[in-house]
């Protein structure tokens, strides 16, 4: 399963709720929504059954503290932490800015050049697309900033745990799903 706390915080918004309002106007300001909200959103995905995989945390070291403390409590860790390393910054505003839409009709995220949606299958429409809101050239440049302070930090204490993998992201998909599977022992899925 993946727990993507992006999806999360979007799901707030777009749901209206009082979180979302908050959450809302950290997007809005282009600021890190605050390590405690972050993982109230994803402790009750934290469960020890099963396997799954964080998108988008920890992104700050004390959100990292907090997850092993939460991991631990459930009698459990994590096994690996991958990085993926891209493009630089002006080469990934340049993509996400350029082409990322999701579709409305199923909210998977598509890139107009690198990850085109499907063609019109036989009364499936995969559309409309939009562009997402946070997908603005000052937002990310924003998110960016916030990311590269907390970056190197987040590294070393993994590194420290022997937690931490990089992968190469700047090579194509199927490249990096395979660095990345071979970093994870090349897992079976549960049925």
């Amino acid at each position: 399963m993946r727990v993507s706390t992006g999806d999360l915080v979007r799901d707030q918004i777009e749901a209206g709720t009082e979180l979302g309002q908050e959450l809302k106007g950290y997007s809005d300001r282009g600021e890190p929504v605050p390590d405690e909200k972050i993982m109230d959103l994803i402790r009750v995905h934290l469960q020890p059954t099963g396997a799954w995989v964080l998108d988008g945390v920890p992104r700050t070291v004390k959100q990292a503290r907090a997850l092993d403390r939460e991991l631990e409590r459930h009698g459990t860790a994590l096994n690996k932490v991958i990085v993926l390393e891209g493009p630089d910054d002006e080469e990934l505003i340049e993509r996400v800015v350029g082409g990322r839409r999701q579709s409305l009709a199923t909210g998977r995220v598509y890139h107009l050049e690198h990850d085109p949606p499907p063609e019109l299958i036989e009364g499936q429409a995969p559309g409309p697309f939009v562009q997402r809101e946070d997908d603005t050239e000052e937002a990310l440049r924003r998110q960016l900033e916030a990311y590269r302070k907390e970056a190197g930090e987040i590294k070393e204490y993994y590194e420290e745990k022997g937690l931490l993998a990089i992968v190469d992201a700047n090579q194509d998909v199927e490249k990096t799903t395979e660095d990345i599977l071979e970093v994870l022992g090349h897992p079976q899925p549960h049925p």
